[in-house]
């Protein structure tokens, strides 16, 4: 049986000394724990958390809890296996245990705890990357063009975002797609895509006049008329807004593959397990397809999707069609 999260590496902490990776303050246990152990702790620790803050994406991409606790666990013991990665098993459990006392929005925003900031590692800006670790920067840019990285520094409040993400704590705007720090709730905005996750930006009458972001509703029966003073349904917590009732706040159903998804009878029903709801023509409903693995087509646009680790690495800049796949030290280096 597998032991509680917690139980080891408490008051742990890492720090670089001559350019080498040591540890201060670590027990012997903390220090000895091996790479699948320390993996397992903090994939478990990390689907906990989304579970916790954004249920629906979990069953989206997931389905359930285990599959996303094994799929996160296998992925950071291929990442431990890096060549010249700065990162530890030590390292990774620290990480563990902090994930737990992060905020929701942080945990989003990719904002995370001093013990999950990736160390340093030897390769040069430049240098290609599979992993955050290997990079002198502590940062590898993974373009949607590529499979694998580049060393460089975190994009930063002004910087593009149109191919790649942006640093933590940053979301991307989607209308100047640049780099900009999220907007908190009861501030001046002029898009969704700038506001900090569990806010919407309400209230935007014409290009000039901003609006302002708002909580989004997060529970069952709330009101979702916005011209009446609601607010829009929080779809992290599996919530839609229901117009046939009233315009109030009413949960998302969800189906495995081959289901009925989309609009159906006034409910909106999801795909689960990474699936994506094709639909033909102007329908507003579909059938759920099985994401494809690595080296199947995708489209992000209008399916299949990719399953879990594999993304849909795309053919062009700013276009929706290009590849399923992972990016592994194996094959980024």
């Amino acid at each position: 049986m597998r032991r509680e999260i917690g139980s080891v590496v408490l008051g742990c902490c890492l720090v670089v000394a001559g350019g080498a990776l040591v540890s201060s303050g670590c027990s012997s246990e903390s220090s000895n724990i091996t790479g699948q152990q320390a993996c397992a702790d903090l994939a478990a620790s990390r689907c906990q958390k989304m579970q916790q803050c954004n249920p629906q994406g979990l069953l989206n991409n997931y389905g359930d809890l285990a599959t996303c606790t094994s799929t996160q666990s296998a992925t950071c013991v291929s990442n431990l296996a890096a060549p010249q990665t700065a990162n530890s098993p030590a390292h990774t459990e620290a990480c563990a245990q902090a994930v737990p006392g992060e905020s929701c929005s942080d945990f989003q925003l990719g904002n995370v705890a001093s013990a999950c900031q990736p160390p340093a590692g030897p390769r040069a800006a430049g240098s290609a990357c599979s992993v955050s670790a290997q990079c002198a920067t502590a940062y590898c840019l993974i373009p949607r063009t590529a499979a694998c990285g580049t060393c460089a520094p975190a994009p930063a409040v002004g910087d593009s975002c149109a191919n790649n993400g942006c640093g933590p704590g940053l979301l991307c705007d989607s209308t100047t797609e640049q780099c900009v720090a999220p907007v908190d709730a009861g501030s001046p905005c002029m898009s969704n895509s700038v506001c900090t996750p569990g806010t919407t930006c309400i209230g935007i009458s014409s290009s000039v006049a901003r609006g302002t972001c708002i909580p989004l509703a997060e529970t069952v029966g709330a009101s979702c008329d916005v011209p009446d003073g609601g607010t829009r349904c929080d779809g992290r917590m599996g919530l839609y807004c229901n117009v046939d009732q009233g315009r109030v706040c009413a949960p998302i159903a969800n189906v495995p593959v081959t289901g009925e998804c989309g609009t159906v009878d006034g409910g909106v029903i999801d795909c689960s397990a990474g699936g994506f709801c094709l639909k033909l023509g102007n329908s507003r409903s579909g059938t759920c397809v099985a994401p494809g693995g690595d080296g199947a087509s995708c489209d992000t646009a209008v399916g299949p999707s990719c399953k879990l680790p594999a993304r849909c690495v795309l053919n062009a800049v700013g276009g929706t069609t290009g590849t399923c796949q992972t990016t592994t030290p194996s094959v980024c280096g």
